[in-house]
Protein backbone atom coordinates (compact mmCIF):
# COMPACT_ATOMS: atom_id res chain seq x y z
CA UNK A 1 0.00 0.00 0.00
CA UNK A 2 1.13 3.50 -0.92
CA UNK A 3 0.25 6.81 0.40
CA UNK A 4 1.33 10.33 -1.75
CA UNK A 5 0.43 13.68 -1.01
CA UNK A 6 1.47 17.21 -2.70
CA UNK A 7 -0.31 20.40 -2.36
CA UNK A 8 -0.27 22.95 -5.02
CA UNK A 9 0.89 26.24 -3.64
CA UNK A 10 -1.01 29.38 -4.48
CA UNK A 11 -4.01 28.50 -6.43
CA UNK A 12 -21.09 -8.15 -27.47
CA UNK A 13 -23.80 -6.53 -26.52
CA UNK A 14 -23.48 -7.70 -23.26
CA UNK A 15 -26.64 -6.70 -20.74
CA UNK A 16 -25.21 -5.85 -17.46
CA UNK A 17 -26.37 -8.03 -14.79
CA UNK A 18 -27.30 -6.09 -11.24
CA UNK A 19 -28.80 -7.64 -8.53
CA UNK A 20 -28.33 -5.13 -5.87
CA UNK A 21 -30.11 -2.71 -4.44
CA UNK A 22 -29.72 0.95 -4.04
CA UNK A 23 -28.49 3.00 -1.27
CA UNK A 24 -30.14 5.64 -0.73
CA UNK A 25 -28.46 9.35 0.51
CA UNK A 26 -29.23 12.93 1.45
CA UNK A 27 -25.92 15.43 1.69
CA UNK A 28 -25.13 18.21 3.20
CA UNK A 29 -21.65 19.65 3.23
CA UNK A 30 -19.01 22.70 4.08
CA UNK A 31 -16.72 23.58 1.53
CA UNK A 32 -13.72 25.04 1.68
CA UNK A 33 -10.66 25.98 -0.20
CA UNK A 34 -7.26 25.31 0.64
CA UNK A 35 -4.13 25.70 -0.48
CA UNK A 36 -0.71 23.96 1.30
CA UNK A 37 2.60 22.71 0.18
CA UNK A 38 4.19 19.39 1.50
CA UNK A 39 6.30 16.43 0.55
CA UNK A 40 5.80 13.79 -2.24
CA UNK A 41 6.13 10.83 -0.09
CA UNK A 42 5.48 7.63 -3.18
CA UNK A 43 6.80 8.60 -6.20
CA UNK A 44 4.79 8.72 -9.01
CA UNK A 45 4.59 5.96 -11.87
CA UNK A 46 7.67 6.59 -14.12
CA UNK A 47 5.57 6.41 -17.13
CA UNK A 48 4.70 9.95 -18.74
CA UNK A 49 0.78 10.90 -17.77
CA UNK A 50 -0.74 13.03 -19.82
CA UNK A 51 -2.38 16.40 -18.90
CA UNK A 52 -6.05 14.83 -18.00
CA UNK A 53 -6.66 17.62 -16.23
CA UNK A 54 -6.88 19.86 -19.77
CA UNK A 55 -8.77 19.41 -22.59
CA UNK A 56 -8.02 16.40 -24.57
CA UNK A 57 -7.23 16.25 -28.23
CA UNK A 58 -10.72 15.21 -29.45
CA UNK A 59 -13.52 17.69 -30.34
CA UNK A 60 -16.32 16.30 -28.38
CA UNK A 61 -20.18 15.95 -29.55
CA UNK A 62 -23.17 15.56 -27.78
CA UNK A 63 -26.24 13.54 -29.09
CA UNK A 64 -29.22 12.15 -26.67
CA UNK A 65 -30.77 8.54 -27.23
CA UNK A 66 -34.10 7.66 -26.35
CA UNK A 67 -34.25 4.53 -23.38
CA UNK A 68 -38.38 3.90 -23.67
CA UNK A 69 -40.99 5.59 -21.01
CA UNK A 70 -40.66 5.88 -17.62
CA UNK A 71 -44.42 6.04 -16.76
CA UNK A 72 -46.90 9.32 -17.20
CA UNK A 73 -44.87 11.48 -14.66
CA UNK A 74 -42.10 11.47 -15.72
CA UNK A 75 -42.71 10.98 -20.10
CA UNK A 76 -39.76 9.30 -22.00
CA UNK A 77 -36.27 8.63 -19.95
CA UNK A 78 -33.20 9.73 -22.77
CA UNK A 79 -29.65 9.33 -22.17
CA UNK A 80 -26.82 11.70 -23.15
CA UNK A 81 -24.07 10.62 -25.39
CA UNK A 82 -20.97 12.53 -25.14
CA UNK A 83 -17.89 11.11 -27.44
CA UNK A 84 -15.29 12.15 -29.91
CA UNK A 85 -16.54 13.95 -33.08
CA UNK A 86 -14.93 14.47 -36.26
CA UNK A 87 -12.83 17.06 -36.17
CA UNK A 88 -13.45 18.37 -39.62
CA UNK A 89 -16.93 18.62 -39.60
CA UNK A 90 -18.06 20.35 -35.89
CA UNK A 91 -17.64 23.43 -37.32
CA UNK A 92 -21.51 22.79 -39.67
CA UNK A 93 -22.86 21.92 -35.83
CA UNK A 94 -23.49 24.20 -33.41
CA UNK A 95 -22.22 24.63 -29.92
CA UNK A 96 -23.94 22.37 -27.16
CA UNK A 97 -26.14 23.88 -24.88
CA UNK A 98 -29.02 23.20 -22.18
CA UNK A 99 -31.39 25.27 -20.04
CA UNK A 100 -32.85 24.57 -16.67
CA UNK A 101 -36.10 23.76 -17.80
CA UNK A 102 -34.62 20.97 -19.85
CA UNK A 103 -33.31 18.90 -17.20
CA UNK A 104 -37.09 18.57 -16.37
CA UNK A 105 -39.51 16.04 -17.79
CA UNK A 106 -41.31 17.58 -20.57
CA UNK A 107 -44.49 17.74 -18.86
CA UNK A 108 -42.95 19.72 -16.01
CA UNK A 109 -40.37 22.14 -18.47
CA UNK A 110 -43.40 25.14 -18.76
CA UNK A 111 -43.36 26.23 -14.72
CA UNK A 112 -39.68 27.41 -14.68
CA UNK A 113 -40.16 31.16 -14.55
CA UNK A 114 -37.29 32.72 -16.97
CA UNK A 115 -35.13 34.10 -14.54
CA UNK A 116 -34.31 30.89 -12.81
CA UNK A 117 -34.10 29.63 -16.72
CA UNK A 118 -30.42 29.59 -16.90
CA UNK A 119 -28.56 28.42 -20.08
CA UNK A 120 -25.09 26.17 -19.68
CA UNK A 121 -22.64 25.72 -22.80
CA UNK A 122 -20.60 23.30 -23.03
CA UNK A 123 -17.20 22.55 -24.53
CA UNK A 124 -19.04 20.72 -27.21
CA UNK A 125 -20.99 20.58 -30.42
CA UNK A 126 -24.59 19.01 -31.05
CA UNK A 127 -24.80 15.65 -33.23
CA UNK A 128 -21.97 15.72 -35.37
CA UNK A 129 -20.08 12.64 -36.84
CA UNK A 130 -18.22 10.56 -34.37
CA UNK A 131 -14.56 10.58 -35.11
CA UNK A 132 -13.35 8.03 -37.29
CA UNK A 133 -10.12 7.17 -35.01
CA UNK A 134 -12.71 4.87 -32.94
CA UNK A 135 -14.25 2.46 -31.90
CA UNK A 136 -13.76 4.24 -28.41
CA UNK A 137 -14.40 2.97 -24.82
CA UNK A 138 -17.76 3.33 -23.19
CA UNK A 139 -18.32 4.48 -19.41
CA UNK A 140 -21.52 4.34 -18.30
CA UNK A 141 -22.42 7.34 -15.73
CA UNK A 142 -25.13 7.69 -13.18
CA UNK A 143 -25.69 10.79 -11.46
CA UNK A 144 -26.87 11.26 -7.39
CA UNK A 145 -29.86 12.12 -5.72
CA UNK A 146 -31.60 15.54 -7.19
CA UNK A 147 -29.06 14.99 -9.88
CA UNK A 148 -30.15 15.16 -13.66
CA UNK A 149 -28.12 13.46 -16.42
CA UNK A 150 -27.37 16.99 -17.56
CA UNK A 151 -25.76 18.71 -14.80
CA UNK A 152 -22.38 17.31 -15.02
CA UNK A 153 -22.27 18.18 -19.08
CA UNK A 154 -18.25 19.58 -18.23
CA UNK A 155 -16.68 17.03 -16.67
CA UNK A 156 -18.16 14.07 -19.04
CA UNK A 157 -17.23 16.33 -21.78
CA UNK A 158 -14.27 16.59 -20.59
CA UNK A 159 -13.66 12.97 -20.20
CA UNK A 160 -14.85 12.15 -23.04
CA UNK A 161 -12.04 14.63 -25.29
CA UNK A 162 -9.71 12.07 -23.98
CA UNK A 163 -11.20 9.09 -26.33
CA UNK A 164 -14.14 7.85 -24.62
CA UNK A 165 -18.18 7.51 -24.96
CA UNK A 166 -19.69 8.78 -21.92
CA UNK A 167 -23.76 7.80 -21.55
CA UNK A 168 -25.19 9.65 -18.94
CA UNK A 169 -28.23 8.29 -18.08
CA UNK A 170 -31.69 9.65 -17.00
CA UNK A 171 -31.98 8.12 -13.12
CA UNK A 172 -35.24 10.29 -13.17
CA UNK A 173 -36.59 7.82 -9.94
CA UNK A 174 -34.04 9.73 -7.50
CA UNK A 175 -33.67 13.10 -9.70
CA UNK A 176 -34.41 16.45 -8.71
CA UNK A 177 -38.30 16.14 -10.35
CA UNK A 178 -38.55 13.53 -8.22
CA UNK A 179 -38.16 14.80 -5.05
CA UNK A 180 -39.86 18.18 -5.80
CA UNK A 181 -42.88 16.44 -7.20
CA UNK A 182 -42.64 14.14 -3.79
CA UNK A 183 -43.18 10.85 -6.56
CA UNK A 184 -44.00 7.30 -4.73
CA UNK A 185 -41.61 5.95 -7.49
CA UNK A 186 -38.32 4.72 -5.09
CA UNK A 187 -35.08 3.88 -7.20
CA UNK A 188 -34.49 -0.08 -6.97
CA UNK A 189 -31.94 -2.69 -8.21
CA UNK A 190 -34.43 -3.51 -11.09
CA UNK A 191 -34.44 0.41 -11.99
CA UNK A 192 -30.65 0.07 -11.94
CA UNK A 193 -30.32 -2.72 -13.76
CA UNK A 194 -32.89 -1.70 -16.18
CA UNK A 195 -31.48 1.98 -16.88
CA UNK A 196 -28.22 0.69 -17.72
CA UNK A 197 -29.16 -2.12 -19.87
CA UNK A 198 -30.72 0.10 -21.61
CA UNK A 199 -28.00 2.99 -21.82
CA UNK A 200 -25.34 0.57 -22.63
CA UNK A 201 -27.72 -1.33 -25.32
CA UNK A 202 -29.09 1.67 -26.97
CA UNK A 203 -25.39 3.40 -27.46
CA UNK A 204 -24.50 -0.20 -28.93
CA UNK A 205 -27.00 0.12 -31.58
CA UNK A 206 -26.78 3.67 -32.82
CA UNK A 207 -23.05 2.84 -33.45
CA UNK A 208 -24.53 -0.12 -35.62
CA UNK A 209 -26.34 2.51 -37.47
CA UNK A 210 -24.72 4.07 -40.32
CA UNK A 211 -26.71 6.73 -40.18
CA UNK A 212 -26.79 7.90 -36.29
CA UNK A 213 -24.00 10.48 -35.10
CA UNK A 214 -22.49 7.83 -33.22
CA UNK A 215 -21.98 5.45 -36.18
CA UNK A 216 -18.98 2.78 -35.02
CA UNK A 217 -17.82 4.84 -32.38
CA UNK A 218 -18.29 2.38 -29.54
CA UNK A 219 -16.15 -0.59 -28.31
CA UNK A 220 -18.14 -2.86 -26.48
CA UNK A 221 -15.43 -4.60 -25.15
CA UNK A 222 -14.36 -1.79 -22.81
CA UNK A 223 -17.03 -0.81 -20.81
CA UNK A 224 -16.73 1.19 -16.98
CA UNK A 225 -19.00 2.89 -14.68
CA UNK A 226 -18.92 6.12 -13.33
CA UNK A 227 -21.12 7.62 -10.72
CA UNK A 228 -21.54 10.31 -7.81
CA UNK A 229 -23.33 9.98 -4.68
CA UNK A 230 -25.86 7.59 -4.90
CA UNK A 231 -24.63 7.13 -8.37
CA UNK A 232 -21.42 5.56 -7.26
CA UNK A 233 -23.11 3.22 -5.40
CA UNK A 234 -24.49 1.83 -8.87
CA UNK A 235 -21.40 2.37 -10.58
CA UNK A 236 -19.97 -0.12 -8.49
CA UNK A 237 -22.76 -2.33 -8.48
CA UNK A 238 -22.43 -2.49 -12.23
CA UNK A 239 -18.95 -4.74 -11.84
CA UNK A 240 -20.92 -7.52 -11.18
CA UNK A 241 -21.27 -7.94 -14.82
CA UNK A 242 -18.59 -9.39 -17.09
CA UNK A 243 -18.95 -6.42 -19.29
CA UNK A 244 -17.45 -4.13 -17.00
CA UNK A 245 -13.33 -3.54 -16.35
CA UNK A 246 -13.39 -1.10 -13.50
CA UNK A 247 -15.74 1.80 -11.68
CA UNK A 248 -14.96 5.24 -10.56
CA UNK A 249 -17.07 6.73 -7.73
CA UNK A 250 -16.95 10.21 -7.05
CA UNK A 251 -17.80 11.18 -3.03
CA UNK A 252 -19.85 7.61 -3.66
CA UNK A 253 -21.83 5.83 -1.43
CA UNK A 254 -20.25 1.93 -1.48
CA UNK A 255 -22.20 -1.29 -3.04
CA UNK A 256 -24.88 -3.05 -1.66
CA UNK A 257 -23.46 -6.45 -1.74
CA UNK A 258 -20.12 -7.97 -1.56
CA UNK A 259 -17.56 -5.32 -2.91
CA UNK A 260 -16.49 -6.55 -5.83
CA UNK A 261 -12.61 -7.53 -6.37
CA UNK A 262 -12.27 -5.50 -10.12
CA UNK A 263 -10.52 -2.12 -10.03
CA UNK A 264 -12.08 0.78 -8.65
CA UNK A 265 -10.97 4.31 -7.71
CA UNK A 266 -12.92 6.31 -5.01
CA UNK A 267 -12.31 10.16 -4.93
CA UNK A 268 -13.81 12.42 -2.50
CA UNK A 269 -13.74 15.88 -1.30
CA UNK A 270 -12.29 16.35 2.35
CA UNK A 271 -14.99 18.71 3.44
CA UNK A 272 -17.85 16.44 2.76
CA UNK A 273 -20.13 16.05 5.52
CA UNK A 274 -22.43 13.32 4.59
CA UNK A 275 -20.15 11.19 2.35
CA UNK A 276 -17.53 11.94 4.59
CA UNK A 277 -13.91 11.18 4.03
CA UNK A 278 -14.12 8.95 6.94
CA UNK A 279 -17.38 6.91 4.93
CA UNK A 280 -15.55 7.05 2.09
CA UNK A 281 -12.44 5.33 3.41
CA UNK A 282 -14.24 2.62 5.05
CA UNK A 283 -15.96 2.06 1.62
CA UNK A 284 -12.37 2.14 -0.09
CA UNK A 285 -11.37 -0.58 2.96
CA UNK A 286 -13.98 -3.42 2.14
CA UNK A 287 -12.30 -3.78 -1.40
CA UNK A 288 -10.56 -6.28 -1.68
CA UNK A 289 -9.07 -5.84 -5.61
CA UNK A 290 -6.74 -3.12 -6.77
CA UNK A 291 -8.16 0.09 -5.28
CA UNK A 292 -7.21 3.94 -5.73
CA UNK A 293 -8.26 6.94 -3.18
CA UNK A 294 -7.96 10.16 -3.92
CA UNK A 295 -8.71 12.93 -1.30
CA UNK A 296 -8.98 16.15 -2.45
CA UNK A 297 -9.03 19.75 -0.32
CA UNK A 298 -11.88 22.30 -0.65
CA UNK A 299 -15.00 21.99 -2.94
CA UNK A 300 -18.06 20.16 -1.89
CA UNK A 301 -20.56 17.68 -2.66
CA UNK A 302 -22.40 19.18 -5.41
CA UNK A 303 -19.45 21.12 -6.59
CA UNK A 304 -18.92 18.06 -9.35
CA UNK A 305 -22.00 19.52 -11.30
CA UNK A 306 -22.76 22.34 -13.45
CA UNK A 307 -25.57 23.86 -11.80
CA UNK A 308 -23.25 24.80 -9.16
CA UNK A 309 -21.90 27.67 -11.11
CA UNK A 310 -25.35 28.84 -11.66
CA UNK A 311 -26.17 28.34 -7.58
CA UNK A 312 -23.35 30.61 -7.00
CA UNK A 313 -24.72 33.25 -8.91
CA UNK A 314 -28.22 32.93 -7.23
CA UNK A 315 -29.95 31.52 -10.38
CA UNK A 316 -30.76 27.73 -11.45
CA UNK A 317 -33.32 25.30 -11.07
CA UNK A 318 -32.07 24.39 -7.85
CA UNK A 319 -32.78 28.25 -6.37
CA UNK A 320 -36.32 28.07 -7.75
CA UNK A 321 -36.91 24.94 -5.88
CA UNK A 322 -35.73 26.30 -2.69
CA UNK A 323 -37.46 29.43 -3.04
CA UNK A 324 -40.84 28.03 -3.79
CA UNK A 325 -40.24 25.57 -1.34
CA UNK A 326 -40.65 22.37 -3.26
CA UNK A 327 -37.46 21.14 -1.49
CA UNK A 328 -36.92 19.48 1.72
CA UNK A 329 -34.53 21.71 3.56
CA UNK A 330 -31.83 18.81 3.12
CA UNK A 331 -32.24 18.47 -0.09
CA UNK A 332 -31.73 22.50 -0.38
CA UNK A 333 -28.75 22.15 1.27
CA UNK A 334 -27.39 18.35 -0.97
CA UNK A 335 -28.18 21.30 -3.91
CA UNK A 336 -26.33 24.30 -2.10
CA UNK A 337 -23.09 22.37 -0.95
CA UNK A 338 -20.07 23.37 -2.14
CA UNK A 339 -21.45 26.07 -4.65
CA UNK A 340 -21.75 29.07 -2.09
CA UNK A 341 -19.92 32.75 -3.07
CA UNK A 342 -17.32 31.73 -0.52
CA UNK A 343 -16.34 28.25 -2.11
CA UNK A 344 -13.72 27.29 -4.41
CA UNK A 345 -15.39 27.44 -8.24
CA UNK A 346 -16.22 24.34 -10.08
CA UNK A 347 -14.41 25.31 -12.93
CA UNK A 348 -10.97 24.78 -10.56
CA UNK A 349 -11.75 21.47 -9.36
CA UNK A 350 -12.81 19.67 -12.33
CA UNK A 351 -9.58 19.49 -13.75
CA UNK A 352 -8.61 17.30 -10.49
CA UNK A 353 -11.36 14.67 -11.06
CA UNK A 354 -11.25 14.70 -14.67
CA UNK A 355 -7.48 13.89 -14.42
CA UNK A 356 -7.98 10.85 -11.64
CA UNK A 357 -10.87 9.87 -13.66
CA UNK A 358 -9.18 10.07 -17.02
CA UNK A 359 -6.31 7.92 -15.36
CA UNK A 360 -7.98 4.75 -13.79
CA UNK A 361 -9.79 4.31 -16.89
CA UNK A 362 -6.82 4.80 -18.91
CA UNK A 363 -5.03 2.73 -16.94
CA UNK A 364 -7.73 -0.10 -16.58
CA UNK A 365 -8.63 -0.27 -20.47
CA UNK A 366 -4.75 -0.67 -21.22
CA UNK A 367 -4.53 -3.42 -18.70
CA UNK A 368 -2.83 -1.88 -16.38
CA UNK A 369 -4.63 -3.31 -13.17
CA UNK A 370 -1.93 -2.21 -10.47
CA UNK A 371 -0.58 0.76 -12.00
CA UNK A 372 1.02 3.73 -9.59
CA UNK A 373 -1.84 6.76 -9.80
CA UNK A 374 0.83 9.82 -9.65
CA UNK A 375 0.40 12.59 -6.67
CA UNK A 376 0.10 15.46 -8.78
CA UNK A 377 2.71 17.64 -9.83
CA UNK A 378 3.94 20.91 -8.38
CA UNK A 379 1.60 23.97 -9.24
CA UNK A 380 -0.94 21.01 -11.33
CA UNK A 381 -3.86 22.10 -9.31
CA UNK A 382 -3.47 25.16 -7.74
CA UNK A 383 -5.47 26.10 -4.44
CA UNK A 384 -6.06 22.31 -3.73
CA UNK A 385 -4.04 19.50 -2.17
CA UNK A 386 -4.70 15.88 -3.19
CA UNK A 387 -3.81 12.73 -1.15
CA UNK A 388 -3.33 9.51 -2.96
CA UNK A 389 -3.91 6.33 -1.54
CA UNK A 390 -3.39 3.20 -3.05
CA UNK A 391 -2.93 -0.97 -2.72
CA UNK A 392 -3.52 -4.01 -4.87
Amino acid sequence: MGESTMGAPGKRRNPLRLSKTLACVGVTLSALAAGCSSSQATPPTTTQVPAYQQTGPDKVGVTTLDLGSAGPVFGERYATVFYPADAAKVASHPPFSYTEAATLPTALQGILPAKYNTTTTVAAYADPPASSKGPFPVVLFSHGYGGERLYYSSLLAGIASWGYVVVSADYLERGLAAQALQSKARPSATDDTAIMDASLTAVEHASSDPSSPLASSVDATKVAAVGHSAGGGTAFNALAAPALKTAVGWAPVGPTGTPSSKPVMLIVAKGDNVVTPASVKKTYQAFTGPKVLVEISGAGHNTYTDICEGIRSGGGLITYAIDAHLVSPSLAKLGMNGCQATDAAPQRFWPIVQFYTVVQLADQFAGNKTAVVPAPKPGQFPGFTVTIKQAG
